[in-house]
C-alpha cells in the first residue's frame, strides 16, 4: 500500500472530523480530543481537557510507514495513535498499531 494514499485518507478524516466537529477518545475513554486544525503537511490534535496539542506531521508519517506495516512499536502520544485508529485499516495488537491490506 502506497503510504501517500494512506496520508491522503487520514487528511479526509480529519477535515470530516474538523468539519463536523467531531471528538474522538483515547483506548481508555480517558482522552477526548478534537482536531484544531490540519493542512496538507500536518494535522494537529488537541486534547479538551487541557491545552496540550499533538502534532502528525507528513513527514514523521511517512518515516515510521514501514513501522506501521510490519508491527513494529514507535513512540507515537496517545492523543496520535487514537488518531490513527479511526483510519479503517489501521489496527491495534497487543499495543502496537498494525497496517491491515
Amino acid at each position: 500500500m502506497n503510504p501517500k494514499k494512506v496520508w491522503r485518507e487520514l487528511l479526509e478524516i480529519a477535515k470530516e472530523y474538523y468539519d463536523e466537529d467531531k471528538i474522538f477518545y483515547s483506548k481508555t475513554k480517558r482522552g477526548i480530543y478534537r482536531i484544531e486544525y490540519f493542512n496538507k503537511d500536518k494535522i494537529v490534535i488537541k486534547l479538551l481537557k487541557g491545552k496540550s496539542e499533538e502534532v502528525l506531521g507528513k513527514k514523521r508519517f511517512l518515516d515510521n510507514f514501514d513501522n506501521l506495516v510490519y508491527g513494529v512499536d514507535w513512540n507515537v502520544s496517545p492523543a496520535i495513535k487514537s488518531f490513527l485508529k479511526l483510519h479503517p485499516k489501521i489496527e491495534e495488537k497487543d499495543g502496537v498499531l498494525i497496517l491491515r491490506y
